[in-house]
């Protein structure tokens, strides 16, 4: 009895319980290479309305986000890199979607000098 009713357990949590998230991983495509940007604040964007602040781990992996099943815009932006935006990115029940995101540097800008009048 005490089995049944530790499998029923089991069985109703296991059905009851559907996460699904997805892992973006931050990757910076130099030459050939590509290489994690780590240690870096990113603002996530999913289809244009959530908004999260987010730090990249050293292999670039930014933390899980739970999302609903279905499908979605991500876009990534950081202070010194321009947008990265995935269009279709698809969550599927209770899996994990795991994205690589290619994000650019944004060019540098020339230091301005300041003209003084003599």
């Amino acid at each position: 009895m005490k089995r049944l009713f530790l499998s029923l357990l089991l069985i109703s949590a296991s059905t009851y319980v559907k996460s699904q998230s997805v892992i973006i991983y931050v990757t910076e495509k130099i030459k050939s290479a590509e290489i994690p940007v780590v240690r870096t604040d990113f603002e996530v964007a999913i289809n244009d309305s959530i908004k999260k602040k987010l730090t990249s781990q050293n292999d670039g992996s930014l933390p899980r986000i739970s999302l609903e099943k279905g499908k979605y815009k991500i876009m990534v932006s950081g202070n010194e890199f321009m947008d990265a935006v995935e269009k279709d990115v698809v969550v599927n029940e209770s899996r994990t979607t795991e994205l690589t995101v290619f994000i650019n540097r944004k060019p540098q800008q020339p230091a301005e000098t300041k003209k003084t009048k003599k």
